[in-house]
């Protein structure tokens, strides 16, 4: 491992030890950790965590590959070169609502919209 991934590694160690004091924390002035709280709870805390956490990862990885996506793409069906815009949409992730942040081209050729990174043409 390298001395960037190294720093990395320990940097993201600290954000998560520093994310867990905070939800911690919180579940305690919830009431949710009592005096000695089951281990059920603690654990279920730890996995809503990890959801928010998978929830916020989703969305920035999206608008990050969107970020870096070409601005025109060619048609799949005639190879017209088209406008790529970004679109938002919701979607139910496995760990709750996303919104993603996809691209979409519109051939007005073939009067059909296509999302060049499902079709290959993207990052």
């Amino acid at each position: 491992m390298d001395a960037k991934q190294l720093a990395r590694q320990v940097r993201k160690k600290q954000l998560l030890r520093e994310l867990a004091e905070i939800h911690c924390q919180e579940r305690k002035e919830l009431g949710v950790f009592a005096e000695t709280p089951h281990y059920g709870d603690i654990e279920r805390a730890a996995a809503d965590l990890g959801k928010q956490l998978s929830c916020e990862v989703q969305e920035l990885a999206t608008r990050k590959i969107v970020a870096d996506s070409p601005t025109q793409a060619a048609c799949p069906t005639c190879g017209a070169m088209c406008d790529v815009t970004a679109k938002r949409r919701t979607v139910e992730s496995i760990d709750g609502p996303v919104e993603l942040t996809e691209t979409v081209a519109n051939c007005r050729r073939c009067r059909r919209s296509f999302f060049p990174s499902a079709d290959g043409d993207g990052p």
